[in-house]
């Protein structure tokens, strides 16, 4: 059974976290909190890589409202698990664990640099790549090998930027932007609201993100 992972967001202002993460209404009329970002298999690696700069298990004490409100009211009722009856606050120590933005995501990217590849590709296999027929160009060229092909054999390749489908730089980048707009659009929503002014904004080291494995 394949393991989903779910990530949250929350800024600290003022002493007080509050959820980054987009709220709506389903078709039924209930409003829920989305995550910022989920993946199954392809988030191994940088689960991994993520949990090496965990700050700590389970649902801390001073989780934002807006996220607390996702997770199972009372964290002492019991819960079957494989190994028996367990209670959701053990199950949640198991299956989350939370980091700093700032230390374990911002340095996985280059924020002036969107795409990690970048070179001459073949024009057929940027068409299939476009189309999510193809999830890698079997060959691509850097600006000196171009620079060396026949005019007739330039004409069959293409400039482009991309990251690998799923790739590591990609789940980092995504989840990173997303991010940043979100961060961008609280600040200016709650400028006035929350105590505080945010008019310079929210650090990157303010933000606490969550990995929730499900």
């Amino acid at each position: 059974m394949s393991t989903y992972y779910s990530i949250y967001a929350e800024a600290n202002v003022d002493g007080k976290w509050y959820s980054l993460c987009p709220y709506f209404k389903n078709d039924k009329g209930e409003a829920k909190t989305h995550s910022i970002f989920w993946a199954q298999s392809a988030f191994w690696d940088v689960n991994n890589e993520l949990e090496d700069h965990s700050l700590g298990c389970g649902i801390p004490d001073d989780m934002s409202d807006g996220l607390r409100e996702i997770f199972h009211e009372n964290l002492q009722d019991e819960m079957e698990s494989w190994g028996g009856a367990i209670t959701w606050d053990k199950y949640y120590k198991g299956s989350i664990y939370y980091v700093n933005f700032a230390h374990a995501i911002v340095p996985k990217v280059n924020k002036d640099k969107p795409y990690k590849y970048e070179g001459f590709v073949l024009k057929k296999e940027l068409a299939e790549f476009e189309v999510y027929e193809r999830e890698e160009f079997s060959e691509w060229l850097t600006q000196d090998e171009y620079n060396a092909l026949t005019e007739k054999q330039k004409r069959q390749y293409i400039f482009h930027r991309w990251n690998d489908s799923y790739g590591d730089y990609w789940i980092y980048r995504t989840i990173a932007d997303r991010i940043w707009t979100l961060k961008g659009l609280f600040a200016e929503a709650c400028d006035s609201d929350i105590g505080g002014s945010l008019y310079q904004g929210i650090e990157d080291s303010q933000i606490r993100v969550y990995v929730y494995r499900s």
